[in-house]
């Protein structure tokens, strides 16, 4: 430990005891306490029982290199958003104001085991639909208990928060679109939900048709939406400035180009082999995979060590060979139980020797791989390795 540390303790520690100071001074509150395990805080209301949890790991994060004023205020506006009230809501007063958002496939999830994450469904490969409750200064995540205290349906808070929605959608379809060849940056001030508007049906579709092109959309982070007509030269470039974006963002959605399909649903883009795109759309794809995997094998790894599980939770590994597409890769090594992610191949280990690269689709195929419940991304546990006739066929399809 360094001496800062020992005088001052760690940047967690000085962080925690910031959000402590702020937490005690807010209205209502009587009583106030440090969790360092949870890395939050419980605080109770007057007249409560029970504390109110303020988990510090998501706007730690959020605050890394931030100055001393703006990091008070984000701390501030967390501890009113969570200790200002709101279980007298009945479902015919909170359903207005229902919207959806678009978040990374982990977000949410980096808590203590046991915490409850807020409500959500897949929406594309490694990103989530999450609902918020839309406040003059704040949204607020929608968590399972409350469809108790409302008396509904998950399926239904998300129906009536898409309701919502597209109401939001057709108002910016009204407006006038620029000709093709516009490249359009739309900047959220916080309140115009831009980069949910991928998850309205049809929206994508309608700008394409206002512009007259096929339009990919981009979501390096929260507040950005950036919209680009697919030329015949592609647009390599801009994928490399995306991609810079998004690992610079506080709160990164994707690097991933989104296109509207056939029937007018959102799906990543993905131009042909013989496309100039094909190659920075491939790499755009794993390095979200990648960035999203390795968020959740910290997280698990970390949880499992503190609760002595014995499961070895494995990479998700990128690669890329100059001008050819990226892939992933992951390692089954031979009896020791393991969490896999969902790789474009599996590498097999025994005895500290690594032999082929097999696809995952003929993994799937030869072996019963049973996702993990609750875990997003999906991982597979494994331990030893398959009988001898099955390995024999995996070998077969080896391809290195």
């Amino acid at each position: 430990m360094g001496l800062l540390a020992r005088l001052f303790g760690s940047p967690r520690d000085r962080f925690a005891a910031e959000a402590l100071r702020i937490t005690r001074q807010a209205p209502g509150v009587r009583r106030v306490r440090y969790d360092a395990d949870k890395f939050a805080i419980a605080a109770w209301r007057e007249g409560a029982t029970a504390p109110v949890w303020i988990y510090l790991a998501n706007v730690f994060t959020e605050c890394e290199g931030s100055g001393a004023s703006a990091r008070h205020a984000r701390i501030t506006q967390l501890v009113r958003i969570i200790m200002t009230p709101h279980e007298d809501e009945t479902w015919e007063q909170v359903r207005p104001r229902l919207r959806p958002v678009l978040r990374a496939e982990t977000f949410g999830q980096g808590g203590p085991l046991g915490m409850v994450p807020p409500l959500s469904r897949a929406a594309v490969p490694h990103l989530r639909e999450l609902v918020v409750v839309d406040r003059p200064e704040s949204m607020a995540y929608v968590t399972p208990p409350r469809l108790d205290d409302w008396q509904v349906s998950a399926d239904e808070v998300f129906a009536a928060a898409r309701e919502n929605l597209q109401r939001i959608a057709e108002r910016s379809l009204s407006r006038e679109w620029p000709d093709e060849g516009a490249l359009i940056r739309m900047i959220d001030t916080g309140d115009g939900y831009f980069t949910s508007l991928l998850l309205a049906p049809g929206w994508l579709a309608g700008i394409g048709d206002a512009m007259k092109a096929q339009i990919v959309a981009f979501v390096p982070d929260v507040n950005t939406v950036l919209l680009c007509p697919v030329g015949e030269g592609g647009m390599p470039g801009l994928f490399s400035l995306i991609e810079s974006e998004f690992n610079e963002a506080t709160r990164g959605v994707s690097p991933v180009g989104y296109v509207a399909d056939e029937r007018g649903r959102v799906t990543a883009y993905a131009p042909p082999p013989d496309h100039p795109d094909h190659v920075p759309a491939r790499r755009a794809q794993v390095v979200l995979a990648h960035t999203e995997y390795g968020a959740q094998t910290r997280w698990l790894s970390a949880q499992y060590a503190e609760h002595d599980i014995d499961v070895f939770v494995a990479a998700l590994i990128a690669a890329a060979r100059p001008d050819e597409p990226a892939i992933t890769v992951t390692t089954w090594t031979d009896g020791i139980v393991s969490l896999l992610p969902e790789a474009d191949f599996v590498s097999f280990v025994r005895d500290g020797e690594i032999w082929g690269r097999v696809p995952w689709r003929e993994v799937a195929r030869l072996v019963e791989l049973t996702p993990e419940p609750l875990l997003a991304p999906t991982r597979y546990q494994v331990g030893d390795w398959p009988a001898p006739e099955v390995m024999k066929q995996l070998r077969a399809h080896a391809v290195d």
